[in-house]
């Protein structure tokens, strides 16, 4: 059976998009990794200080701000398994539907472009969580930095 050139175009097409998002998603994983690593640094270096100042406080951030880190790798995960699968299933989809014409490739093609959804939504959530955790370091980092201002100008 002849391949469908513009059918094996769309078919690229379709798998290009996953496979694009798919490699976004992990270098988000790779970078929000590294946050939460300094996150739990962070915090282990506030537990070995007790006569820290504001430790207490400093601890309830760094812990705070752990947790959506952990969200957010969560929604990161998602979303790479879900373009994994979205990437598969178009491919799969593809195949069957140039092999045979039937009631099943436009199925499997559904199913991709369903959990491409649910990845594009998992990248979604997961910025939105970094974002979060981003405002969080940066006022405590604007605290403890009028905390030093103050103690030099007395």
């Amino acid at each position: 059976m002849a391949l469908d050139t513009q059918n094996a175009f769309q078919l690229l097409t379709f798998i290009a998009a996953p496979a694009l998002l798919t490699n976004a998603s992990t270098v988000l994983v790779l970078s929000t990794s590294n946050r939460f690593a300094r996150a739990v640094d962070r915090a282990r270096k506030l537990e070995d200080s007790p006569n820290a100042p504001d430790r207490e406080r400093a601890l309830l951030r760094v812990t705070r701000r752990a947790l959506a880190l952990n969200r957010a790798l969560t929604a990161f995960y998602v979303a790479v398994a879900s373009f994994a699968i979205g990437t598969f299933s178009e491919l799969l989809g593809g195949g069957v539907a140039a092999i045979v014409r039937g009631e099943i490739a436009p199925l499997i093609t559904m199913v991709g472009l369903f959990v491409a959804t649910v990845g594009t939504f998992a990248i979604a959530t997961g910025a939105a969580f970094l974002v979060a955790e981003t405002w969080d370091a940066y006022s405590g980092l604007r605290e403890e930095a009028r905390d030093v201002l103050h103690s030099t100008v007395l």
